[in-house]
């Protein structure tokens, strides 16, 4: 049994574009490689141990694609971490207008699906919340200089306002 870990690492590290693409590829020239040389064998080998060599080489793929993520991951944390505050302030908020953006669209598509008349209101109502939580670039501009400190309380009233509606008086803290 080969070091294959030792191998598919080396060649992945020398590929050029260490794309998720670049990549498979990579492992399917180096797996019909593998087969073509195992199957040449002399002596033959037996279908155990052909098996066996193809799950170690499988294995060796899922270790340096498991390393490969983990680098990756911990590159883009220290990226992350190097941002100045209001940066990674900025980061989080365009990442939460995203998801409430898609909350959003998909309780309007229920209320729109449930009937016409629902519907109008749907729709008036859907784009009033967005121009809330999501303001256009051209709104931004008009206004100039915005303080941090604003904008986090604008998110937070708008915050709560959403999970009541969503959840109800149910679970709000007193």
């Amino acid at each position: 049994m080969a070091d294959y870990y030792s191998v598919v690492s080396r060649a992945v590290s020398g590929l050029p574009g260490n794309t998720h693409e670049a990549r498979r590829e990579l492992y399917e020239r180096a797996r019909a490689a593998l087969r073509d040389r195992l199957r040449r064998h002399n002596p033959p080998l037996s279908e155990m141990a052909l098996t066996n060599e193809q799950s170690a080489f499988e294995a060796a793929i899922r270790k340096v694609e498991t390393d490969w993520l983990f680098n990756d991951m911990r590159r883009e944390s220290e990226e992350y971490a190097a941002l100045s505050t209001q940066r990674r302030l900025l980061i989080t908020a365009e990442e939460f207008a995203r998801f409430v953006r898609a909350k959003l669209n998909d309780t309007i598509r229920i209320i729109r699906d449930r009937g016409t008349s629902r519907n109008e209101r749907a729709n008036t109502i859907g784009r009033m919340l967005l121009a809330k939580v999501i303001p256009i670039k051209g709104n931004i501009a008009a206004q100039g200089p915005v303080s941090v400190q604003s904008i986090q309380l604008t998110a937070k009233n708008i915050g709560r306002r959403i999970w009541l509606s969503t959840f109800g008086k149910k679970f709000q803290s007193h």
